[in-house]
C-alpha cells in the first residue's frame, strides 16, 4: 500500500520512519527496501517544483533530506541506480555544492554500486572544486571513499582530485 504524504511533514513521524528504517536494515529484512522505495515514491510527488525533480526539493530541505538519507541507506542496489537516473543525474554539482544536500549525495555515495559510482565520477570529477570552493568537503570526502571500495575506479577518482 501506497504512503500517506501526512507521514512526512510532522516531525515525530519522520523520525519514526527513519527508526523502522534503521531498525529494518539492521534486522537486513527485505521490507527495508519495499519501506524505502516507498518513502521516495512518496518524497517524489511532494511539493514539486516547476523545474526541478521532487527528489532534488526534498533533498535540499533539512527535514525532508534527513528521511531520503534513510531511505537511500536502505535501497537495494537497483533502487540506488532507479534514485539516481531518475532525479539525481545532472545535478550533481548543484547537489554537492548545497549545504544540505549535498549530505544525500554522501549517503547515496556510502551505498551506490560500482556502476552508480562511475556515472557520479564522470559528471562530478571534473568539476570536484566547486563543492570545496564552497566548503562543502563531504561530497568530495565520501566520493574518495567509495572509490577506496571500488579498486578500478581509485586511478580516476585520484586524477579528478588532482
Amino acid at each position: 500500500p501506497p504512503l500517506s504524504p501526512a507521514l512526512l511533514s510532522p516531525a515525530c513521524a519522520s523520525l519514526s520512519l527513519q527508526g523502522a528504517l534503521s531498525a529494518l536494515r539492521l534486522s537486513q529484512s527485505p521490507s527495508c527496501a519495499r519501506l524505502s522505495r516507498a518513502l521516495i515514491g512518496c518524497l517524489a510527488q511532494h511539493s514539486p517544483a516547476h523545474d526541478q525533480s521532487p527528489v532534488l526539493t526534498s533533498l535540499q530541505d533539512p527535514a525532508l533530506s534527513r528521511l531520503l538519507e534513510a531511505a537511500m541507506s536502505g535501497l537495494d542496489p537497483a533502487g540506488l541506480r532507479e534514485l539516481f537516473r531518475d532525479h539525481l543525474r545532472g545535478h550533481l554539482r548543484g547537489v554537492a555544492s548545497h549545504r544540505v544536500a549535498n549530505h544525500g549525495l554522501q549517503r547515496l555515495l556510502d551505498h551506490a554500486p560500482e556502476d552508480v559510482l562511475r556515472e557520479v565520477l564522470s559528471e562530478l570529477g571534473p568539476a570536484l572544486e566547486e563543492p570545496l570552493a564552497r566548503g562543502h568537503p563531504g561530497g568530495v570526502v565520501a566520493l574518495l571513499g567509495a572509490a577506496r571500495r571500488h579498486r578500478p575506479l581509485q586511478g580516476e577518482a585520484l586524477r579528478c582530485l588532482f
